[in-house]
């Protein structure tokens, strides 16, 4: 029986089949006689079936973790996933032996304030001199007013201490007028009380205008009496006294000693 090869390697007996017989199959045929094994074909046209190239995976990977997993290698003998430190954890490595967290100190204490000052300076700050009545009563009493009835600061009221009491515009004086020009800044006039004789006094100061007591100019020291009228340029002011014939502060201590 002869046989024939095909084109692509296979023998087979012409007699039997017109054309090979194994070109459309995908047996493997041992071909004795040529001592080699022929190849399985495809039906593709070439001698052997090429592989893709886009295969997403040309051979199969070692071990059974696929490629794709979240952790590519094994983890080392003895790990224990509850006693790892995640990367994102706070600390990622274990502080060394001996090591003590130092405490931060407490705050320190708020300094104290100090305590809110009176407006206006007192006697002592302002280098004044301590009166009489001041200096027996230890404090410096009221003995009279004058109430603005005509000017700048017309509805406003002064005090009036015992002892002399400069007027003027500035801060300094004990009796301060604000808003009239025509008043000097300094002992412009003066008020006094003495409590020896319970008497007022209206003295002529440094200023440049003159002082004018119920119309009348003044160039020495003159009386006052109550509801009297002191003209301070365009100011007037309403003199008002506190300390008379009716009160005394003398007279109020000693009636107090006595009802004592």
């Amino acid at each position: 029986m002869a046989q024939i090869e095909c084109g692509r390697g296979h023998l087979y007996d012409p007699e039997k089949y017109p054309t090979c017989p194994y070109c459309n199959t995908n047996q493997q045929i041992t071909v004795a006689a040529a001592g080699r094994t022929a190849p399985l074909r495809t039906t593709d046209p070439g001698p052997t079936a090429p592989v893709p190239t886009t295969a997403p995976q040309r051979t199969a990977p070692v071990g059974a973790m696929p490629v794709t997993a979240d952790n590519k290698t094994m983890p080392p003998r003895g790990y224990a996933p509850q006693n790892a430190v995640p990367v994102t954890a706070p600390q990622k490595t274990m502080p060394p032996r001996g090591y003590v967290p130092q405490t931060p100190p407490p705050p320190a204490a708020p300094e104290p304030t100090a305590p809110p000052k009176f407006h206006g300076p007192s006697v002592l700050d302002a280098g004044k001199t301590v009166g009489m009545m001041q200096e027996a009563m230890g404090f410096d009493p009221v003995v009279g007013w004058l109430a603005c009835v005509e000017g700048p600061s017309r509805g406003k009221s002064y005090t009036i201490r015992g002892g002399i009491n400069a007027i003027g515009r500035s801060d300094r004086m004990d009796i301060t007028i604000t808003g009239d020009r025509t008043i000097s800044a300094e002992n412009h006039a003066k008020i006094s009380y003495s409590d020896r004789n319970n008497r007022f006094n209206l003295i002529p100061g440094d200023g440049r205008n003159i002082v004018y007591l119920n119309g009348e100019e003044v160039f020495a020291a003159s009386p006052l009496q109550a509801y009297d009228l002191i003209d301070f340029g365009e100011t007037k002011l309403l003199f008002i006294p506190l300390c008379g014939e009716r009160f005394t502060w003398k007279q109020e201590e000693k009636d107090s000693h006595g009802d004592a």
